[in-house]
């Protein structure tokens, strides 16, 4: 057997020994930190009102058949019942054009307290929380970014414009 080949046969038997797999994640190492989606996490998500009578905590279900449906003007705020170290925000919707810039048609924020928030470059381009790395497409708007204390994020429907919404994650080290 050549060496390389050995030392694989002799981890993967370390492993199977301990009770793990070669295909463990990291976040099975104990002390080891990993990205938690908190939102899956939360205390839940309220909605001033919604349209067609749709549950806000199906934005926070990890299940893309279910949705949150807005109506304009309307606001769904997700708790995570704790401060968390938010470093990346993902936004599913159905596929529909949205507006982003000084008035766009999503608004995202993030909260440590509830009452004061601060914009998301994810919607509005300048001023907010910048975004080192930022996707838009028909169907997602996602938003790396330096950890930023968040507890809430809200996100608000705005200039007429209603969507379905089918899944939030906020990735946190744990």
């Amino acid at each position: 057997m050549k060496p390389a080949l050995s030392l694989i046969a002799a981890l993967a038997f370390v492993l199977s020994a301990c009770g793990g797999s070669s295909s463990d994640s990291s976040s099975s190492i104990p002390g080891l930190k990993s990205d938690t989606n908190v939102a899956l996490l939360s205390r839940g998500a309220s909605a001033s009102s919604s349209h067609n009578s749709s549950d806000a905590n199906n934005l926070i279900d990890d299940n893309n058949n279910t949705y949150w449906t807005s109506a304009s003007g309307q606001k769904i705020v997700v708790d995570f019942g704790s401060v968390e170290k938010i470093k990346s925000i993902k936004l599913t919707r159905q596929a529909a054009s949205a507006a982003i810039g000084s008035n766009p048609d999503i608004l995202i924020e993030l909260s440590t307290n509830g009452s004061n928030y601060t914009a998301s470059n994810l919607s509005v381009v300048t001023g907010g929380i910048a975004c080192t790395n930022l996707t838009t497409s028909i169907t997602t708007m996602s938003c790396t970014m330096a950890e930023r204390d968040t507890r809430y994020i809200r996100i608000t429907s705005q200039n007429g414009r209603a969507y379905d919404f089918i899944e939030l994650e906020a990735l946190a080290t744990k």
